[in-house]
């Protein structure tokens, strides 16, 4: 590979993960139209005019049955709100949860200034349709009944169905609600096909660096997500396809239903799952969008997605009721409160992390690492640096005997290469001879790529980890204030031409000066041919650029680690492996061996 042919390449690697922010700036992207409000009070501005009565909802084709129907129109919304130790639950009348606060999480984690931090985490906050609503059921207003902390309200429909919904607070971000739906009339009512809303996802911020945001369900094996790449059905993730409007999911067990964004989640569990149920997913506009009074993140952006359950039509008897009950978990989302929310219903909640598979399993260690080690009074990032040396520590014998095989195999190339052209017409005898010439004298070929493949899982446990484990968010290091998110410190003027307002985030960049020292100083295995030397050489390039805007806290690993492993050349640059002359214990000297027994 000549320079032309590794500048080429590398220009094509920085433009594989630039390319589509770079599109964006030339070609930005048309926000989505508002839809037209009815003059309404501003508290409900963005809902529309009433959904058409029973009736009429049963004509309705079944591709039209599936779409989300517009709230109801109310002429003065009335509010409750329940208070606990860690959320603020505030009720509607538009029939259930408008809007979680949780007490505990602020909007700037990265403010230490209490008086001007007062503005909380919002979950399902500015968006039209609240949590509990039945769409295809609720045609008015309920009245509302509150005490300290259970909420009844009660309504009417225009088919005459009474639909009663308790709320009760409990500990730990629970919220236990129990819907009833009553045909308290002489004739039997139809009871139409109704979705039971569980709340909208939206990212934390404007731009979200992760696309960690949607809707899950536990299918009673597996966890299952719908997030926004799905709805925009990218090729690649890059390029633009034909968006996809909505998800139904076929009729399955469903053990939990709920949306969630990077650090934080709204689950909700059926106290018994439900059999055949379907899980409805679609995007949905936020109506506060262009409040000029509310310029908060939380607030700007165009759509969130949607999450319900949906349930089929059926028949109501004069006086049968269906009632359902739920427990709801609206909070961040840490690891043990999942799991110990999981274990009691028996449902796997802890899966919202998203800690499946081989990775997962290292990000539950890696986890529990940090969380041991922030007990004794460390910081996060000082629990990632410790984290990092101890690894290092308990694999120094693996890395001392790895540099020791490096050493003997460049030892005993002279040998090698005479067995190599010696037979070099014979590949399947000279790779023989070679494997037992390796053994003889105790080469192990893969010994240079064990290091590496330790790093492998441990890096892909921190990246698991650091997507959705709420403890980094805010955690501070030196200028990075949020370990969570990129080190930022900085952007470009918007006036230079295409790089404009480009981020300067100072920790990749001395990640891959430390990775561009390491492989300096590495000794290079003698098999490698130049191309390969070459791609060694200007790897550490293709990192920056791959991990640029990830998370401090994975850069901050990673810088770690190349400083232990310059540290660890250092020590095992000092290792001597003797070669034998040539003339002595000659590769050629001894004939091979053969597995056959001789016939006596």
């Amino acid at each position: 590979m000549d320079r032309t042919s590794v500048i080429v390449v590398t220009i094509c690697v920085i433009l594989l993960f630039t390319w589509a922010p770079l599109l964006e700036k030339i070609s930005p992207t048309p926000p989505q139209p508002i839809q037209p409000t009815n003059a309404v009070p501003a508290q409900v501005a963005g809902q529309t005019n009433a959904p058409a009565p029973l009736a009429q909802a049963q004509s309705v084709p079944v591709s039209d049955a599936i779409a989300i129907r517009p709230p109801v129109v109310l002429e003065s919304e009335k509010l409750k709100r329940i208070e606990t130790e860690d959320s603020v639950y505030t009720f509607t009348s538009a029939g259930g949860v408008k809007t979680v606060a949780l007490n505990k999480h602020k909007t700037k984690p990265c403010n230490d200034n209490v008086s001007e931090n007062h503005d909380v985490i919002l979950l399902n906050n500015g968006v039209e349709l609240p949590l509990f609503a039945l769409e295809g059921v609720d045609d008015g207003e309920f009245s509302l009944v509150a005490n300290r902390d259970f909420v009844t309200m009660v309504s009417t429909n225009q088919a005459g169905i009474r639909i009663t919904k308790e709320f009760r607070s409990g500990t730990n971000y629970l919220l236990y609600t129990t819907i009833k739906l009553t045909n308290p009339q002489t004739e039997p009512v139809a009871l139409p096909e109704r979705k039971l809303m569980l709340g909208t996802a939206m990212p934390l911020k404007s731009e979200e660096g992760y696309a960690v945001w949607g809707a899950q369900w536990h299918n009673g094996a597996d966890m299952e997500d719908i997030d926004e790449g799905w709805f925009a059905n990218r090729t690649l993730g890059c390029f633009p396809g034909t968006p996809r409007p909505q998800f139904l999911s076929a009729g399955q067990q469903v053990n939990w239903v709920g949306v969630h964004n990077q650090f934080f989640a709204m689950t909700t569990m059926p106290e018994e799952g439900f059999a055949g149920a379907r899980v409805f997913s679609t995007k949905t506009t936020h109506r506060l969008l262009n409040d000029p009074q509310n310029q908060d993140e939380q607030y700007v952006h165009h759509t969130g997605i949607l999450a319900s359950l949906q349930f089929d039509a059926k028949v109501l008897q004069p006086g049968e009721s269906i009632v359902q009950q739920f427990t709801t978990y609206a909070g961040p989302k840490e690891y043990q409160v999942l799991k110990a929310h999981g274990q009691t219903y028996k449902n796997s909640l802890e899966t919202v992390m998203g800690f499946d598979g081989f990775f997962g399993f290292f990000a539950k260690v890696l986890l529990w690492a940090m969380s041991g080690l922030h007990g004794f009074g460390l910081g996060y990032a000082l629990c990632i640096i410790a984290i990092t040396i101890i690894i290092k520590i308990l694999f120094w014998p693996l890395t001392r005997a790895s540099t020791v095989s490096m050493k003997r195999m460049a030892a005993y190339q002279p040998q090698m290469a005479e067995i190599r052209e010696k037979f070099k017409d014979d590949p399947q005898k000279m790779n023989k001879r070679v494997m037992e010439f390796m053994r003889e004298h105790k080469i192990n070929p893969m010994g240079g790529c064990l290091p590496i493949l330790i790093q492998i899982p441990v890096f892909f446990g921190f990246f698991t980890m650091l997507r959705s484990a709420v403890e980094l968010r805010g955690a501070q290091f030196l200028w990075a204030c949020d370990l969570s998110q990129s080190d930022t410190i900085a952007n470009l003027p918007e006036s230079i031409p295409f790089i404009g307002d480009f981020p300067i985030n100072p920790l990749p960049m001395i990640m891959g000066v430390t990775m561009i020292l390491q492989a300096r100083m590495t000794p290079m295995s003698p098999t490698a041919d130049a191309t390969q030397q070459k791609i060694m050489k200007y790897m550490p390039l293709m990192f920056i650029v791959i991990l640029y805007n990830f998370s401090a806290g994975l850069t901050l690993y990673w810088t770690v680690q190349n400083m232990l492993s310059i540290l660890q050349t250092k020590l095992t640059k000092n290792i001597v492996v003797e070669a034998p002359l040539k003339s002595e214990n000659s590769a050629l000297a001894k004939p091979l061996k053969s597995k056959r027994k001789r016939k006596k």
